[in-house]
C-alpha cells in the first residue's frame, strides 16, 4: 500500500485522473462481468463460466492492478487484450455493450499516465 500511495503522490493531476479513470473502468468492468456471469449461470452450461472469466474477468483484474500501481505497459496490454471481445460484445443487444466503454477507459487511462510521465520528465 505504501508503494501505491508514494507513486500516487508523485503524480500530477493528469496522472491522478488517469488512475481514477482506470479504477472506474475496472470497477464498472467487474459489475458487467458479474451481471454476465449471473446470466450465464441461469441460461447456459457451467462450462462457459471459465471462458467468460478469461475473456472479461481477467482483463478487469489486470486493469485494476495496473491502475493501482500505475503500470502503463500493462494498461496498454489490457486494452489490446479486451478490445476484440468488447467490440464483439458491443454488437450484441445486452448490457455487455458497456464493456466497450470499459476497454476505452483503459486506453484513456494509459494515455493519461503516459502524458503524466512525459510531463514529469
Amino acid at each position: 500500500m505504501k508503494v501505491f500511495m508514494g507513486s500516487f503522490q508523485s503524480l500530477n493531476v493528469i496522472g491522478r485522473v488517469g488512475i481514477f479513470i482506470g479504477i472506474a473502468a475496472s470497477v464498472s468492468g467487474i459489475i458487467v462481468f458479474i451481471l454476465w456471469a449471473l446470466w450465464a449461470i441461469q441460461y447456459t452450461f457451467n462450462e462457459t463460466i471459465p471462458i467468460i472469466f478469461i475473456g472479461f474477468g481477467l482483463p478487469v483484474i489486470l486493469g485494476l492492478v495496473a491502475s493501482f500501481y500505475g503500470i502503463i505497459w500493462l494498461m496498454y496490454g489490457v486494452f489490446v487484450y479486451s478490445l476484440p471481445l468488447s467490440l464483439y460484445a458491443a454488437m450484441t443487444p445486452s448490457v455487455l455493450r458497456f464493456f466497450l466503454l470499459v476497454s476505452l477507459g483503459y486506453l484513456a487511462s494509459a494515455i493519461l499516465l503516459t502524458l503524466d510521465r512525459k510531463v514529469r520528465r
